[in-house]
């Protein structure tokens, strides 16, 4: 249990990337024009509107469902497809976050497709969405017309209910589906058909196939296990927000390179590390990677390479003998591995060089590799390697942001040395997300941010070491997924001290995380996305519990409170649902803070509810004289020949346009997109 503590360290301690004041790039990012934007939802459904020309909300509600199915058959290249278990991230679980599924993954199964769907009918305008939970399939329904309506990008199918042009058609909601499974089962027109008067293609096309429709509407009319996800479902935390330092450079390929490296990821049940249970529940070929079981789609891979001048913006700590530089090394894609490089000189015995990572702003460290002297020449390590026999699962893997550090430690008059460093890191993501070149003009879009974003790394049960105040607040602990929650029956606060780095201003913050009312026994599992039972907490509670979100200037306030818990739920359809889980996902965000703001206080408050996940990030502007040169390279084959294609933009903050042009019957096979910030200007 905690008890009350003030504590030196602070959240601004968590930054993952050390001030710097000299040519930088900020969010550089490329598109082409008429291709899909997933790095941001509300420019991702402009986009998705756009080419399916979609302008009632019945069509765009569809379209967007189109986008998402998960099948490459019916809409190319295909955003994302179904595939079980990799889609994982310790401490959280199966992945949720649309912009981390959207850009790292573009896979998952149906707890993961179709909260995206919501999420992004929610970005695109419409009034209300919302999740359900029907033990065995997750889905999604969009409010418009004054009613719910349910659609599946997981299953592939809507059900259009009433008469006239199947576009026109309502379309049921869940509610619907629940008190009359015939709503499903008149389409079927023998076990293995469909009724293609009656259905929009495609429907549910697995099912129909496997003779299992039957089984599709008992999903829905078997009511005791349906549970309607009250709040928002997803977390909405993550950004694909970077910067390029001079000497550092973002490769990322259109293919897993090598075919061999992948995110293999790892479950941790408190007490060990073992491959994700959907993976071994389904028997996953971890060997192949995560690859599309319908057709040639897979994942691919990218590099970070920093190759500082000099010791670039590393922290150097000297004290007596020893010497330390320690680099952060953050990823807007989640991180597969590292591995590292430098020139060492080790005069004697006495001389010892020490490699160590941290995911956690420098709070722990994990030896990755030690030398002894004499040495002279090239050294090469790599983060520790924490467990697993399936794959290489390391200190930094599943991560998007890490430290590395140094340490020299010298016996003799003439100090070791090191120099030429390069850090590599490793990350996956979704090629579809990337502008692809194609016979004919391309016209490519490029812009860069104008503010430096970080993302705090916050782990619910080892608060002590993140917060700067906790009061009357305890952590249950659940075998790798447990809680906090307030004891002796009087409210808990967390309170967290957010900084600008290096003495800059914050222009703005980012908080959020996920609370959970435990009245019913019921919790959320993250190996799974489903739900698990618990002991109920508080015991024989009546009444909902509180909890709210504020934030200061001054440790001790006044506080402006940006979310409190409102337990009444309102019903737009007037139906209300006995069956309700409370664990609302918030996300707010602040951009006004005065002028000069150094430090800002943000405070969690919670009495009756718990809470299993904080997210955290700050934001402050960039550099107006640091962004400067940025190279682009576009790298394909034409016909088995490979071409490249190189743009500087000599001043990175400025937005442009330019064209690649390809002979039109030529065959192409995009092969990699290289960002560069070089180490010195042109």
């Amino acid at each position: 249990m905690y008890k009350k503590t003030i504590l030196a360290l602070c959240a601004g301690a968590l930054l993952m990337a050390f001030g710097s004041s000299y040519a930088q790039v900020y969010s550089p990012d490329l598109t082409k024009v008429g291709q899909a934007d997933a790095t941001n939802l509300k420019a991702l459904t402009e986009g998705i509107y756009k080419h399916y020309n979609a302008h009632t909300d019945r069509e765009k509600a569809e379209a967007i469902w189109r986008f998402y199915l998960t099948d490459g058959r019916f809409v190319k290249p295909g955003m994302f497809y179904h595939l079980a278990g990799w889609a994982y991230e310790e401490p959280v679980g199966q992945v949720l976050d649309p912009v981390k599924l959207l850009n790292s993954y573009g896979f998952g199964l149906c707890y993961q497709d179709n909260p995206l769907l919501a999420a992004t009918w929610q970005a695109g305008g419409f009034k209300h969405v919302r999740v359900w939970f029907l033990t065995g399939h997750t889905v999604a329904e969009v409010f418009y017309d004054g009613a719910y309506h349910y659609f599946d990008s997981d299953m592939m199918g809507y059900n259009p209910i009433g008469n006239g042009p199947l576009k026109q058609r309502d379309v049921a909601s869940v509610y619907q589906l629940e008190h009359n499974r015939n709503i499903i089962l008149k389409n079927v027109t023998s076990p293995t058909t469909s009724n293609p008067k009656t259905v929009d293609y495609p429907w549910y096309p697995a099912d129909v196939r496997a003779d299992a429709m039957s089984g599709m509407a008992d999903l829905f009319s078997t009511t005791d296990d349906n549970y309607l996800y009250a709040y928002n479902r997803v977390p909405h935390g993550h950004t694909m927000d970077f910067v390029l330092r001079p000497g550092e450079k973002m490769i990322r390929y259109f293919q897993p390179t090598p075919a061999s490296l992948s995110y293999i990821p790892y479950a941790f049940d408190g007490k060990q590390w073992e491959v994700s249970p959907d993976i071994a529940t389904w028997h996953m070929k971890t060997a192949n990677g995560p690859r599309s079981e319908k057709d040639h789609r897979t994942w691919a891979t990218g590099t970070i390479e920093y190759r500082p001048a000099g010791t670039g913006d590393a922290s150097i700590s000297k004290q007596a003998r020893k010497t330390t530089y320690t680099f952060a090394m953050p990823s807007p894609y989640v991180i597969i591995d590292a591995n590292f490089s430098l020139q060492a000189t080790l005069t004697t015995a006495g001389d010892k060089l020490i490699a160590e990572t941290s995911t956690d702003g420098g709070r722990t460290w994990a030896q990755s590799a030690s030398l002894s002297g004499p040495f002279n020449g090239t050294w090469k390590a790599e983060p520790a390697r924490l467990s697993g026999e399936t794959g290489r699962f390391s200190a930094v893997s599943g991560s998007y942001g890490y430290l590395v550090r140094f340490t020299l430690e010298g016996s003799a008059k003439e100090p070791p040395a090191v120099q030429n460093f390069v850090l590599s890191t490793l990350f996956q993501l979704n090629p579809r997300t990337l502008p692809t070149l194609t016979p004919g003009v391309n016209v490519m879009q490029y812009k860069s941010g104008s503010f430096v974003r970080r993302e705090l790394p916050v782990r619910a049960e080892k608060l002590k070491e993140y917060a700067s105040r906790i009061e009357n607040a305890s952590y249950e602990d659940q075998n790798g997924q447990g809680y906090l929650i307030n004891k002796n029956s009087e409210p808990a606060e967390v309170i967290f001290t957010l900084t600008g780095n290096n003495g800059h201003d914050l222009s703005g913050f980012d908080v959020g995380g996920r609370f959970l009312d435990l009245r019913n026994g019921i919790a959320p599992n993250k190996f799974t996305a489903e739900i698990r039972k618990v002991t109920p907490w508080p015991a024989n509670a009546k009444d909902p519990g509180t909890a709210s979100i504020s934030w200061s200037t001054s440790n001790n306030g006044p506080w402006k409170t940006l979310w409190t818990y409102d337990p009444k739920l309102t019903w737009l359809d007037g139906q209300p649902i006995p069956q309700v889980l409370r664990w609302p996902e918030i996300d707010r965000s602040v951009r006004d803070l005065p002028a000069g703001t150094r430090r800002v206080y943000v405070r969690y408050s919670i009495d009756g509810l718990a809470i299993d996940h904080f997210r955290l990030a700050t934001e402050r502007p960039a550099d107006s004289a640091a962004s400067q040169h940025l190279q682009i390279t576009q790298i394909w084959k034409e016909n088995g020949v490979e071409q490249k294609f190189q743009k500087d933009i000599l001043r990175a903050g400025d937005p442009q346009q330019y064209e690649i042009s390809i002979p039109q019957r030529a065959q192409v096979d995009n092969v990699a997109l290289v960002l560069e910030c070089p180490a010195s200007k042109m």
